[in-house]
């Protein structure tokens, strides 16, 4: 006899693939509808549940793929990653990935974009880093300083436009939207929760290069360095500034 665990396994599998019902038919009592037809009614539940959570997520990747090639999408993504953790918050990690397996690398992007929004919502509180706190350090040892970013920080490269596709395609016409694709270039997008709300912004390469390289442990330096290879004319201090005033970092040492 199989154990709880067990049917439970069984029926999961047969809700999410048709193909494996026959797992758990047979433990379906019919009372007058078939065991097949009433899985049928838990799967679409399901199925329908899991792609409403994916289209309040992804509202602007929705809005780019058009409602019905996303539900498609979504039933296919829902298929092959149901949930791991009872939390549905969590859900739709690998959502943008698997957009991009599908051959819509452009909305994929976009999809990152949302996603980096709801992990930020949802992450760690921390006190941004005053400006007060870094000039309490010897100016000596500004080069050697390392900086924690804020645990809600976000960073997003894409070679399209993402921002103004996920801008666009929130209110936009269709025609705007063929525009944007059409007329925009590679963008880097900077996502930060540091208080109560999600922000979004535009940054440069420079600048998404110093706080990758921060990010990666670097002391300020090489981080800058790395900015100033990308642009040479890259205003470290004025990117300090901004990413000070704006709650970038939540320490430093």
């Amino acid at each position: 006899m199989p154990t709880l665990r067990e049917v439970q396994a069984a029926f999961a599998h047969g809700i999410l693939d048709p193909s494996r019902a026959n797992l758990v038919a047979d433990g379906i009592v019919a009372a007058g509808i078939a065991p097949e037809r009433r899985l049928a009614v838990y799967r679409n539940n399901v199925l329908l549940s899991l792609r409403r959570v994916l289209e309040d997520t992804f509202p602007a990747s929705r809005r780019l793929l058009e409602p019905d090639r996303f539900a498609k999408v979504a039933r296919a993504f829902i298929r092959s990653a149901p949930p791991q953790r009872p939390q549905l918050m969590t859900y739709g990690a690998g959502f943008a990935a698997f957009l991009a397996r599908s051959g819509e690398a452009q909305i994929a992007d976009v999809a990152r974009l949302e996603w980096a929004r709801e992990e930020a919502y949802y992450a760690a509180d921390a006190a941004p880093l005053s400006i007060e706190d870094l000039v309490a350090i010897p100016v000596a040892r500004y080069g050697a300083v390392r900086f924690d970013l804020h645990p809600s920080l976000r960073l997003i490269r894409s070679a399209g436009p993402v921002l103004a596709l996920w801008q666009v395609a929130s209110v936009g016409s269709a025609e705007e939207i063929s525009a944007a694709i059409r007329d925009g270039g590679p963008e880097q997008v900077l996502v930060l929760r540091p208080e109560m709300t999600v922000t979004v912004r535009p940054i440069s390469l420079a600048d998404l290069l110093l706080l990758e390289g921060l990010d990666a442990g670097l002391p300020l330096a090489e981080a800058a360095a790395r900015a100033h290879a990308a642009d040479a004319g890259f205003d470290l201090q004025a990117a300090l500034a901004v990413h000070l005033a704006g709650g970038s970092f939540a320490g430093c040492c």
